[in-house]
């Protein structure tokens, strides 16, 4: 690959926040997609601050989201306490392994994914790192394609 990409922005086009549109403006629209009217920008403005405070506290709630007790169980034989780390082990040390990866996937690996690849995403931006960008690329669109089917990203849309 010689030399740098166009972007869209180089081109004049925006996109659309809320519907994906790609768009180049007319002047009356006065910045409004044509598609459902959501204000138009080249790029949302404090956007590389927002994330990084977001992958942060991630990072920081995501140890106590795996050390507190998630479940709590009472049974003939007593009361139980299991973090998701001990639930998984329960499951798959009482046979039910294929549920226990399912849980261990979704729970615990793929947000780890999520945040380590996030953060190694930012890094490269902040210092206008041009090392493999269809890599990159690739993994920003494997973890934002992640993001479209987990149920916690599902609630803040």
């Amino acid at each position: 690959m010689s030399g740098a990409q166009p972007t869209a922005a180089a081109f004049g086009l925006l996109t659309c926040g809320s519907c994906v549109l790609l768009v180049k403006p007319p002047p009356a629209a006065n910045g409004c997609c044509p598609r459902c009217g959501a204000q138009l920008r080249f790029r949302k403005p404090e956007s590389m601050a927002r994330t990084w405070a977001l992958v942060i506290t991630a990072a920081i709630l995501y140890i106590p989201a795996n050390m507190l007790p998630m479940m709590y169980t009472n049974s003939l034989f007593g009361a139980q306490r299991d973090t998701i780390l001990s639930g998984i082990t329960y499951l798959w040390t009482s046979g039910s392994w294929p549920l226990a990866l399912v849980v261990f996937f979704a729970s615990f690996a793929l947000p780890l994914f999520k945040i380590i690849s996030l953060a190694g995403l930012l890094v490269s931006v902040h210092f206008g790192s041009r090392w493999r960008p269809v890599q990159r690329a690739r993994l920003y669109r494997l973890v934002s394609g992640i993001g479209h089917w987990s149920a916690a990203d599902r609630a803040e849309r």
